[in-house]
């Protein structure tokens, strides 16, 4: 039975009353665990807080570049499918050949670009329309295995896309990329600004491009890269390289890379801005399963020509590097592992991207002990016999002969090293040529790659064959600007190709230029 308290106020209680508070221990051993639980908690924020940031800073050193970062760059291209594998398509195969909307793929080449020290693949892009466009949703499949990986993707910027119809295309692509693609936290950013290369911009003129991006990027919040021979872009871009150095003739790489640094440089004094300069290294080359009327050969020398390249992109002192290509098959510029070369290329890029952060030079000699153990021995020379006429012998793995004294003129034939060509014929206007016959025809080779014997004396001097009409339409617009002083004879030619604009390389502004400087003389009596 429970005994309850008489409700009289007046009535006093004689039993002892328990204090109402506790007694001092109590209270301590309270505070001490009140503390405690706060102090978990807070850890516990902290710790969920670090997690989140980490996630968003995995690879740290790419995700908050600066301008003074010595970045490695690659151009990646996601447009392969299974009938890219073809021999007659391609000089070599991949390990494991794939198609690019494999995300599997695209994870594996993040990792061996992370392994090879590279900091971002720079991805080809078509725009984001197309009914037949894979490039926008494998663009967008890359960045998100990029961020799964704390890794950095960014766009090539494909001007002559096929799903372009003019400038107004390109200006609603370049909207996209800026407010879609370069707000994905894996997208490649210097000083905060998403990076964008471009593919031949010299599609358009300077100008043209100056009102599209006042269009769409009128505070210059972002960093474009200009490609190409002409750096007069670079008033209207921040950047500047060259997609291929990698020619036909060849060119001495230091020298090109010395002259493109000097230019870039003298742009950031005549534009009062900083102007990045981005050397560009390549592996060899080899387009001659494209089809195309100016397609060669570089040998890769078993690794050697790619350490050139290293060696002469460090001494131009670049910002920055780019590898072509870490996957463009068809040029066969590709550093990814292949049947041929396994992972040589890859383990080449991280020795010497390491060597490039650390500030250049040679790698240390053991690394260079191991790239001479792994590259093909070099070809010894055959002696060629004294020839009784004039004669030129193959000095290079594979020459191209042309229809003509240049490398716009078309393919007629691959000559083997140490093929024998009679020598027929040269022009004073193309020294560096020479022409030859073969199989009871004629063509013309490079003379860096014959080695001539004989009473070169006795070779008569040949005309200039003229381009014919479809070699011209496909030459860009640097080249077309010489032919009428390097062949005078071709500029009536080049002339009717403007007056009806059937070169669709050349905006209205410089074709009305070209036209009113090569205007033919008026026939007098």
């Amino acid at each position: 039975m429970v005994r309850s308290r008489p409700m009289n106020s007046d009535s006093i209680d004689t039993q002892p009353q328990p204090d109402a508070s506790p007694p001092a221990h109590e209270g301590q051993r309270s505070w001490r665990l009140g503390w405690r639980l706060l102090y978990t908690l807070l850890l516990l924020a902290l710790l969920v807080l670090l997690n989140i940031i980490w996630g968003y800073s995995v690879g740290a050193t790419v995700r908050q570049q600066s301008t003074g970062t010595p970045l490695v760059l690659a151009f990646y291209y996601a447009w392969f499918d299974q009938n890219t594998w073809r021999e007659d398509k391609v000089p070599d195969f991949p390990v494991e050949r794939y198609t690019s909307t494999d995300r599997n793929a695209m994870g594996r080449h993040i990792g061996e670009a992370q392994r090879a020290g590279i900091d971002a693949l720079i991805v080809a892009w078509y725009g984001p329309g197309g009914q037949w466009n894979q490039t926008e949703p494998n663009l967008a499949a890359m960045l998100d295995e990029a961020n799964a990986r704390g890794f950095k993707i960014g766009i090539l910027f494909e001007t002559n896309s096929p799903f372009f119809s003019g400038t107004g295309d390109a200006t609603s692509a370049l909207r996209h990329a800026l407010s879609v693609h370069a707000n994905h936290p894996a997208y490649l950013r210097v000083d905060g600004k998403p990076v964008i290369f471009f593919w031949r911009p010299t599609m358009w003129g300077v100008e043209t491009w100056r009102n599209i991006r006042n269009q769409v990027d009128p505070g210059r919040n972002s960093i474009w890269i200009s490609e190409g021979v002409d750096t007069s872009y670079l008033a209207v871009f921040d950047g500047h390289h060259l997609y291929s150095n990698t020619w036909n003739p060849p060119s001495d790489l230091n020298t090109t890379n010395q002259k493109f640094a000097r230019l870039v440089n003298s742009a950031r004094q005549t534009h009062g801005a900083y102007k990045y300069w981005v050397a560009t290294v390549m592996p060899g080359y080899n387009d001659t399963r494209t089809g195309r009327g100016n397609a060669f050969a570089r040998d890769r020398e078993g690794g050697a020509y790619y350490e050139r390249s290293w060696q002469a992109a460090i001494g131009s002192s670049p910002d920055w590097i780019v590898i072509t290509s870490f996957n463009e098959w068809p040029e066969g510029s590709y550093i990814e592992p292949s049947v041929a070369y396994g992972d040589h290329y890859l383990n080449l890029t991280a020795r010497w991207s390491q060597q490039y952060r650390a500030g250049g030079g040679a790698p240390p000699p053991a690394q260079s002990a191991a790239v001479a153990m792994t590259s093909a021995p070099p070809q010894a020379a055959v002696a060629a016999p004294e020839p009784t006429e004039p004669t030129g012998y193959v000095a290079t793995a594979l020459l191209n002969l042309r229809a003509g004294p240049g490398t716009t003129y078309p393919i007629l034939a691959g000559m083997p090293q140490n093929a024998a060509l009679p020598v027929t014929g040269r022009n004073p206007a193309a020294e560096a040529w020479w022409q030859v016959s073969y199989r009871g025809q004629t063509g013309w080779a490079s003379a860096d790659y014959l080695r001539v014997g004989g009473p070169m004396g006795n070779v008569p001097t040949v005309a200039i064959p003229a381009l014919p009409e479809p070699a011209i339409q496909s030459l860009p617009l640097t080249t077309l600007q010489v032919i009428p002083q390097s062949q005078p004879e071709q500029a009536s030619l080049v002339y009717q190709l403007l007056l009806g604009n059937k070169s669709n390389l050349i905006d209205e502004e410089r074709r009305a230029k070209l036209i009113q400087k090569w205007m033919p003389a008026p026939e007098t009596d």
